[in-house]
């Protein structure tokens, strides 16, 4: 009996037509997409061709918002840092005012409600209003780890006039004259100058549009750093600060714009040994150093954008919660010692094995809030000889006396005490602890 016509037709495999029309689906996909991703790409390369500049030339400033399009990881570390924090807008953020307002205060002459900016926040609190187009600092400040407030020369307004004395180390792209600002803080800009020429550079030329402190010599680098941490006037003489190095740094040398205070004719500002008697003067300190000479600078110590802990870069467990105060990459003696790996423990670094590096070479004797509150950066050990030398503590402080542990030891014992340390057989007994004299 023959078959019946259609049946071969019905008896043909389906699984080689579905394979078939898988494949012509997945190849008109793999079309599809190529020809987008070239369209992408030829797009891309078109803006890119379309960048002006190949170097930093005429630069102005854009904002941080702007840097943070590219570099998000390193704005949001910046973002919590103290820099970003140096000056802010109460209106946007009431809760950045952290005086004590409530506590009627003698010193205190101003309302919370007379506050435009706050300046700080770590170690004191200044606070500003604004006149017309004018910013005035306020004459007090609060204290912020006593809790305490102070009097800001209450007496010579001509210090507190903000633009003229102040601005360029508050916030960043300041002219002074227009009485003006970019952006309050010490942002992106700030450090690494104007980045319009940056946003809008040559492909290839990204790095010559913009200042990395990590490319230039040390000098150059401690230059940007010191441009804030300095004490002096610019050439002018108008300005505490220097208007025209903001667009120059990196490349031109910070002396010609600025004419800083030294030991050697400025001893108001300095102890006789040379150290530093007030805040924000470590760019000083430091080029009197032995890091100076070696070209061991501010960014070998410091990271200025992040906040946490650096501890996870030499393999020791991390703290999320550990916040170094002062933006080292390692915790005192860590740091210290990450370079410094063969000291010799003789003489008095026999007997200082359980103290710390930063504690004798870098005492606290110049003042942020206080007197005594920030550190010296010659990174010398000063001693108790010079106290004796200079007439007393008040008039020249030292290594010794500047620890917790002998701040009352009489300073004619500390020096008996270092000469006998130097001998390589130290005597004993020897009685540092001795009372001050008239004490029971």
């Amino acid at each position: 009996m023959a078959a019946p016509a259609n049946m071969g037709i019905k008896n043909i495999p389906k699984v080689p037509l579905i394979i078939g029309t898988i494949f012509a689906l997945a190849l008109i996909v793999v079309i599809v997409t190529t020809i987008t991703l070239k369209k992408t790409e030829l797009s891309f390369r078109v803006i890119q061709l379309e960048g002006k500049f190949k170097d930093r030339a005429g630069a102005t400033f854009v904002g941080s918002e702007t840097c943070k399009k590219c570099h998000e990881r390193t704005y949001l570390e910046w973002k919590t840092s103290l820099h970003s924090r140096m000056m802010r807008d109460v209106k946007l953020e009431p809760l950045a005012n952290i005086g004590d307002f409530k506590t009627p205060n003698d010193v205190r002459t101003f309302s919370k409600e007379d506050v435009a900016y706050t300046l700080g926040s770590q170690w004191r609190q200044q606070y500003l209003k604004k006149e017309g187009q004018d910013l005035i600092v306020l004459p007090a400040m609060y204290n912020v780890s006593l809790g305490v407030w102070r009097a800001y020369f209450p007496d010579k307004p001509v210090e507190r006039d903000w633009f003229n004395r102040c601005a360029g180390c508050h916030a960043t792209g300041v002219d002074p004259k227009k009485q003006t600002f970019v952006e309050m803080g010490v942002a992106c800009e700030a450090c690494h100058g104007p980045g319009s020429n940056h946003v809008e550079a040559v492909p290839g030329f990204e790095i010559p549009t913009i200042i990395q402190a990590s490319r230039l010599t040390p000098a150059l680098a401690a230059q940007i750093c010191g441009s804030c941490h300095t004490r002096g006037r610019d050439m002018t003489e108008k300005y505490a600060y220097s208007v025209e190095y903001q667009i120059y740094k990196g490349v031109g040398n910070i002396r010609l714009y600025f004419d800083e205070v030294d030991p050697a004719n400025n001893h108001e500002y300095f102890w006789p040994s040379g150290e530093s008697k007030y805040s924000n003067q470590q760019y000083l300190d430091w080029k009197q150093s032995e890091h100076a000479k070696v070209g061991v600078n501010c960014i070998t110590c410091h990271d200025v954008h992040r906040s946490k802990s650096a501890l996870q870069d030499v393999g020791e467990v991390p703290n999320p919660l550990v916040v170094i105060r002062s933006k080292t990459r390692l915790f005192e003696d860590q740091l210290c010692k990450s370079c410094h790996t063969t000291p010799q423990y003789r003489s008095v670094h026999r007997i200082h094995t359980f103290g710390s590096c930063v504690r004798c070479h870098m005492p606290r004797v110049a003042s942020i809030g206080e007197a005594g509150d920030a550190h010296s950066h010659t990174f010398r050990f000063m001693f108790p000889q010079t106290t004796l030398k200079a007439g007393g503590l008040d008039k020249q402080p030292n290594a010794c006396n500047a620890c917790h542990h002998h701040k009352d030891t009489p300073t004619e014992n500390l020096v008996g005490f270092l000469e006998t340390a130097k001998k390589n057989d130290m005597p004993r007994p020897v009685n540092v602890h001795r009372k001050p004299m008239g004490s029971q």
